[in-house]
């Protein structure tokens, strides 16, 4: 059948798609089971295919898999306006638009297979769903040298270059300071649960830029969840469902749906000093979901009084109305608008009037809900609950028990607690995600520790003894016989790390000199040395040991740490962080110190497979060109599908260079994108790498 538009339209009917938008270019479809969005390009000839616009983050091999879909420029999106239920980006003219990536269909049959797979579970899953939740995003305003807001989009992989002092540490400290505050509710801190006796932040004194206690200190964390979820803090509020009014179960299942459809969250918190109680005050915390804020809680300057606003035109309360119902408003208008002797101004419908008429929020249905129930001031449970938190920061820990308010009747009880438990999932749960986030930070300072003779690890752990190596030692030591080979294959491999040295874990036992020497003679058929059962239990009953010993791979001798260049001690760590798969993100200072840059250029690969296979993050302070040459290597040749084996190929995406500078008004961030080819788009700032070009040219 030949595809024009009306075919096409009866294909997505048939489908039971609901089309929520009609405009110049572009239908906009909504799948009637998981809810996603696509676009659909009107102005083309549909002599050949059909033009789709999917989210830029779904996966495309389920939708590749299907005989007549292609997706011709996989690594080029389409901007446009209109495609409002996606996220922005800049485009090519630095405006900031929605983007998604482009399908071709060649028929209305392959359209309908495609349909069919885009509302299935396999249709809807993003990219590194497979991943943990990973930092996106931070955005610092008068902290340390930072005075004005600035913003920082995490990859995978970011590297901080810039001259010493520049500010490079300040990213860094952030995070431990926003750790401090959601962990141990300490906005005013010096030491760090990261840093152990290794930083000092000063208090609230040295982190306020410009050491101004009048102004207030902002740090927003962004977090894409991929596989998790907002956590689950409030108990069930009843026990038997089954003498549920069905009101309470449509308000559950309204408020869950709502819920499933984060995708990231963020949290946003305001510090500032309060002279009448000389302390540091959280005096706001904002979340948000997808992109925008959803609710903050403010305190006056003192951390009193505490107020909750809500955003009811966040993306997860807004609904869309489907084309038909906005045709019909359409022609209502116009027909009311026709029986009127004489127009009224502004009586015609605007664009801006359209699109305000087409989106429009649950939250008045929500809270209607509970109104209808004769529930009084249905949030007031919730307000009460903060109004026992000093200051603006919300508890994260479950809510053992959610007063219900002015709530009358087990129906009435049962959709304020309804309510009260959402609110506090959507409030209190991102804090709850990035602190666990946060929590898996790792931290490398920038010298690292060489480990005694015969070291022995702590018994008591202390996340603190990553920030001078000792930890990765302790790691090797006590964890997974495999981390250990694995760490050994980076630093010997000749296509990995090539240091000269293997890495093994040697057990053993301490026993006196006299049972060691009659165990050698006894050892000797020749020597008649009668058994001694008593040196024979002592050798048994004597503590096992283990110890880290660095190998010669050609002859096979031990060294200690202390024996070998100071280098190696320096890079192990580095390799053993980016290795042992519990981080989520690991942050380090210097990698390269005391290395060749033979080693410096494997460093790139070593956090490729961390990212890419262990999903941690990489936040990383250096000076080494050698490292962001192997890194632009790897793009480059994935683009042209040349990576080497065993290596691993990545995208521009995947890594974020960042050159901090200082300036009179304050630290300035100045991101520096890479193309397809592995090349830099912009110009390199003043003093990024200078010295090579002086030398070369």
């Amino acid at each position: 059948m030949t595809m024009t538009i009306k075919s096409i339209r009866e294909v997505f009917s048939a489908q039971r798609y609901t089309r929520t938008r009609d405009t110049v270019k572009l239908d906009e479809y909504q799948a009637p089971t998981t809810g996603q969005f696509l676009y659909m390009y009107k102005e083309r000839d549909f002599s050949s295919s059909v033009q789709v616009v999917i989210h830029p983050a779904l996966k495309l091999e389920p939708y590749l898999a299907l005989p007549g879909i292609i997706c011709p420029k996989p690594d080029q999106f389409r901007h446009g306006s209109n495609m409002r239920e996606f996220p922005k980006r800049k485009n090519r003219g630095e405006s900031e638009v929605p983007y998604g990536r482009a399908l071709e269909v060649n028929s209305l049959e392959a359209l309908a297979r495609f349909l069919q797979i885009f509302d299935t579970p396999a249709g809807g899953e993003r990219e590194g769903t497979e991943l943990p939740s990973r930092l996106t995003a931070i955005e610092l305003e008068n902290f340390k040298g930072v005075g004005k807001r600035v913003r920082i989009d995490l990859a995978p992989i970011t590297l901080l270059f810039g001259a010493n002092s520049a500010g490079k540490s300040t990213i860094l400290q952030a995070l431990q300071y926003v750790r401090e505050v959601l962990e141990r509710r300490n906005a005013n801190p010096d030491r760090t649960l990261y840093g152990g006796d290794f930083v000092d932040l000063g208090g609230f004194h040295n982190l306020v830029h410009q050491h101004d206690e009048g102004k207030t200190i902002a740090i927003k964390l962004e977090l894409q969840l991929n596989r998790a979820d907002l956590p689950e803090l409030v108990p069930e509020a009843f026990d038997d469902w089954q003498n549920v009014d069905a009101e309470v179960w449509d308000l559950y299942e309204l408020l869950q749906e709502t819920r499933n459809r984060t995708e990231s969250v963020s949290v946003e918190l305001k510090i500032g000093w309060s002279s009448i109680r000389q302390a540091a005050i959280v005096r706001g915390y904002e979340v948000g979901v997808n992109g925008a804020m959803l609710a903050k809680i403010e305190s006056q300057a003192d951390g009193k009084d505490s107020s909750i606003q809500i955003n009811p035109r966040n993306p997860v309360f807004t609904r869309y109305r489907n084309q038909e119902e906005i045709d019909s408003a359409k022609q209502l208008l116009a027909d009311l608008d026709g029986l009127a002797d004489t127009p009224a101004p502004n009586d015609s419908v605007t664009e801006s009037d359209d699109e305000d008429d087409e989106a429009y929020s649950i939250w008045p249905q929500i809270t209607g809900t509970l109104s209808d129930a004769d529930v009084e001031r249905p949030g007031q449970g919730f307000r009460q609950w903060l109004n026992n938190v000093d200051g603006a920061l919300p508890a994260l820990a479950p809510l053992l028990y959610v007063p219900s308010g002015d709530a009358k009747g087990a129906t009435a009880v049962y959709l304020a607690r309804e309510l009260t438990a959402f609110l506090t999932t959507v409030i209190v749960g991102p804090g709850v995600l990035i602190r666990d986030q946060l929590r898996k930070l790792r931290y490398l300072g920038p010298i690292r520790n060489v480990p005694k003779r015969d070291f022995e690890a702590a018994l008591t752990p202390d996340e603190a003894r990553w920030a001078d190596g000792t930890a990765a030692w302790e790691a090797l030591l006590n964890g997974n016989e495999s981390l250990v080979d694995e760490v050994s294959r980076w630093m010997a491999d000749e296509d990995k790390l090539a240091t000269g040295y293997e890495v093994a874990r040697r057990k053993f036992k301490e026993i006196d000199v006299g049972t060691l020497n009659w165990l050698m003679r006894a050892a000797d058929p020749d020597a008649s040395v009668r058994p001694e059962p008593q040196l024979l239990r002592q050798v048994e009953a004597a503590a096992e040991k283990q110890r880290i010993e660095l190998l010669d791979p050609d002859s096979g001798n031990p060294f200690q740490p202390r024996d070998v260049g100071i280098g190696i001690s320096q890079v192990l760590p580095v390799v053993v962080a980016a290795l042992e798969p519990s981080a989520a993100l690991v942050a380090i200072e210097q990698p390269e110190l005391h290395i060749h840059p033979a080693v410096q250029v494997g460093l790139g690969d070593l956090f490729v497979k961390g990212a890419k296979e262990h999903g941690i993050n990489f936040l990383v302070e250096t000076h080494s060109e050698h490292l962001i040459l192997r890194l632009l290597r790897r793009i480059r040749e994935n683009t042209e599908n040349e990576v080497p084996p065993g290596a691993i190929g990545i995208v521009p995406a995947d890594v974020a260079v960042i050159y901090v500078q200082s300036t009179e008004s304050g630290v300035e961030l100045v991101p520096l994108p890479i193309d397809d080819t592995g090349e830099f788009t912009t110009r390199w700032p003043k003093g990024f790498f200078d010295e090579r070009a002086e030398e070369l040219f």
